[in-house]
């Protein structure tokens, strides 16, 4: 006896694994903590690399179109800047990063809870099967 409820749930669970399943177990192995860092880690770095370009472009354009010379450029002064800058930067990716992070987070364990539940409902159904044989016998 085919039960369409349980081809149903069946379904639903190959349909998360093929969509989410690799990647939501993988992070179901992490702590909040530690998925939220790797995420923001990767996002720290992206934004500091990022920051590099104008910063190169300017230091460029006051080396060359500028009637500067080149050893008389307050090297310090500039620096300061340019920490200040990619400080600024960091932070603002480093808040955007954990609030998306977060709610990625809480998106995946959501996931997770239902493909458990669902995977719940097969042993009920199995179980429920069972004791339906045993009764028949």
């Amino acid at each position: 006896m085919i039960n369409e409820e349980k081809i149903a749930l069946m379904t639903k669970l190959a349909i998360y694994d093929k969509k989410y399943g690799e990647n939501d177990k993988g992070v179901n192995d992490l702590y909040y903590r530690d998925y939220v860092y790797r995420r923001n880690f990767y996002v720290r770095t992206m934004a500091f690399l990022g920051c590099l370009i104008p910063i190169g472009l300017y230091a460029i354009y006051i080396i060359l179109h500028e009637d500067t010379d080149f050893f008389a450029l307050d090297y310090t002064q500039m620096a300061i800047r340019a920490g200040l800058f990619i400080l600024v930067v960091m932070l603002a990716y480093t808040i955007i990063g954990t609030s998306i992070a977060t709610a990625e987070y809480a998106k995946i364990k959501h996931r997770l809870k239902d493909y458990f539940g669902i995977i719940k409902k097969l042993e009920d159904l199995k179980e429920g099967n069972t004791q339906e044989n045993e009764e028949d016998l």
